[in-house]
């Protein structure tokens, strides 16, 4: 006796001016249908808050989700067939107007996958160090600085993680994860046992390394380390000629981590540069390193940041001010990368 199936509902998105067409199936998002298409779009936090999918549809019928805030798209842009992709579920055939990226940048499928906790464990009060082991399928190629979504048991949306190593071939992937008190994704993550299994999907997200011909500054704060040791990882897998700097925020000093590992690199590497800063170093700390803001620190440690790429992963008050720092520094804001942690 054969398994019913029930067949699932499929609709064609014309994307204009290209004229490409993909295929969506019911349920799945047009951003979704059109990275799993090989479709290069603008998109960022890819849950409705960014506003960087931004599309217009000309043609067809479509429903937005409720997680789309009336700040990320506004009642007028609504009204004239705009909408988010991330957050757009398709009900006839579509003709959409959206721009498409050119980048020089490789462009990595999306898998859905399952994997094994190897490793859990605390590297400061709040963070995980969490590392999996791919089951299926059982290697992902990724860039360096992309993100995983995974399912959380109990939410309809996922959560997204930035992977914190450089893709070698292997099936082991590593993750920080920052725990949040009220947070069901990060509570879950960090609560995982080795032997547990979890699923999701990925790569996605753009923030890879796009020039070894440029001197290079990296920032970070809390978890936001992860994808910037995916990316320095990355840089002095190859020749490297220029300078290296990475500034990492902390309030104290628990909250530092792989602080040995990044000196060690600093040793070996004479053009790579570790700045920990703390904002609020404990009176027991005994700190006689950076104290201040990153952004200051960046700022007082660089006079000329001219020429030069920046990548930025952290909290959305450190990455405003240090872009701030950046561009009155000399980096022009194209040569800008960043992700809110």
């Amino acid at each position: 006796m054969s398994k019913a199936t029930t067949a699932v509902e499929t609709y064609e998105i014309t994307l204009e001016p290209s004229g490409k067409v993909i295929t969506v199936k019911e349920g799945q998002t047009i951003l979704d249908a059109a990275i799993r298409n090989g479709i290069q779009v603008a998109y960022g936090c890819r849950h409705g808050s960014c506003s960087a999918c931004k599309c217009q549809v000309l043609e067809g019928d479509y429903e937005i989700m409720d997680r789309v805030s009336d700040y990320s798209l506004m009642s007028f842009e609504r009204e004239e067939g705009f909408t988010l992709m991330c957050s757009t579920l398709v009900e006839s055939d579509l003709v959409i107007e959206v721009e498409e990226e050119e980048s020089d940048l490789p462009f990595f499928a999306v898998h859905d996958f399952e994997a094994e906790v190897v490793e859990n464990k605390a590297v400061t009060h709040d963070i995980h160090l969490i590392t999996l082991k791919l089951e299926e399928p059982v290697e992902i190629p990724y860039g360096s600085g992309q993100f995983f979504e995974f399912d959380i048991p109990g939410l309809e949306d996922t959560r997204a993680y930035s992977v914190a190593n450089k893709y070698q071939d292997s099936s082991l992937i590593e993750f920080h994860i920052k725990r949040v008190p009220e947070g069901k994704g990060s509570n879950y993550m960090c609560d995982l046992n080795v032997g547990d299994a979890v699923t999701g999907s990925g790569p996605y997200g753009s923030m890879q390394l796009r020039n070894r011909d440029k001197n290079i500054i990296f920032v970070a704060g809390g978890s936001g380390m992860a994808p910037i040791k995916s990316l320095v990882e990355e840089l002095f897998s190859e020749s490297f000629e220029k300078e290296a700097w990475f500034f990492y925020g902390a309030r104290t000093k628990k909250d530092l981590y792989l602080t040995e590992e990044w000196l060690e690199l600093a040793e070996k590497h004479h053009n790579f540069h570790f700045v920990p800063a703390l904002s609020q170093p404990d009176a027991a700390d005994e700190w006689d390193g950076e104290v201040g803001f990153i952004a200051d620190v960046i700022t007082k440690t660089l006079a000329d940041m001219s020429n030069s790429d920046a990548y930025l992963c952290g909290p959305p008050i450190m990455i405003e001010t240090a872009c701030d720092a950046l561009t009155k520094g000399g980096v022009r804001g194209t040569d800008i990368s960043y992700d809110e942690f």
